[in-house]
């Protein structure tokens, strides 16, 4: 890749708290180490700053104005030109209810028109995806990273990949997930926060090669506090929260 055309980072991030989030901090420490390694651009999408409309399951991306969705007055035009014109899309979101914040998903759902249209197939193999993307970019990639309140950030992912792994394929994309992070900000433990934003530069620098490696993911999922700590900080987080009742 030339100077005068350098690669594209999109970090999508689906914080409700926008810049403020510790996920975005993390999401973008990978997208830097990415980018250094790599020499590209990064640009930030912010989903809590976009004015996006509900998919109303009219189906037109997928058959009247196929590729197309017919809602033009929001973001999602906009949206969908970053994500095809990027080399390396990273999505990045702390997680709410086992999921990713609504936001996030209603985002996604707008974007159904990028994948081909669904014509009742089978799954043959998991692996492979559910969904195909209609206009495939060459050598795109696309890396998830989420955090989570939980220690067992494992678990907390468990229906986040699931859904990644059958819209994208099994393998198809880097992920991992950070745990314990609403207990380190109530910590204000910020040398240990900054040694997860090192790893996950880290990551964004192995990335670059092709791949993030094993040991470097446990160490990002691998929870910061013991229990014992971790308990005891979300026990007087909550009693804050209720102006000292308890």
């Amino acid at each position: 890749m030339s100077e005068n055309n350098p690669k594209k980072i999109l970090l999508i991030n689906g914080s409700p708290k926008g810049d403020r989030s510790l996920t975005f901090r993390v999401g973008r420490a990978f997208a830097e180490g990415l980018s250094a390694e790599e020499g590209s651009g990064i640009e930030y999408i912010h989903v809590s700053q976009l004015n996006v409309k509900p998919c109303t399951g009219c189906l037109s991306c997928w058959g009247r104005t196929e590729g197309t969705c017919v809602i033009k007055d929001d973001s999602i035009p906009m949206v969908r030109e970053r994500i095809l014109a990027a080399d390396t899309i990273i999505m990045c979101f702390p997680i709410y209810f086992f999921g990713m914040p609504g936001t996030m998903k209603t985002m996604i759902d707008r974007l159904l028109g990028i994948f081909i249209t669904f014509s009742g197939q089978e799954i043959d193999n998991i692996k492979e995806g559910r969904h195909a993307l209609r206009s495939p970019r060459p050598g795109q990639r696309l890396a998830v990273i989420a955090s989570c309140g939980f220690s067992e950030s494992a678990e907390a992912f468990y229906p986040i990949k699931v859904q990644y792994d059958l819209c994208i394929g099994t393998g198809k994309y880097a992920s991992f997930c950070c745990p314990q992070l609403k207990a380190l900000a109530q910590a204000g433990s910020g040398q240990r926060f900054e040694k997860i934003l090192d790893l996950s530069r880290q990551a964004g620098t192995q990335f670059a090669h092709g791949a993030i490696d094993g040991e470097l993911v446990k160490k990002l999922e691998k929870p910061v506090l013991t229990q014992k700590t971790y308990r005891m900080l979300m026990e007087k987080f909550w009693k804050d929260e209720k102006g000292g009742e308890y």
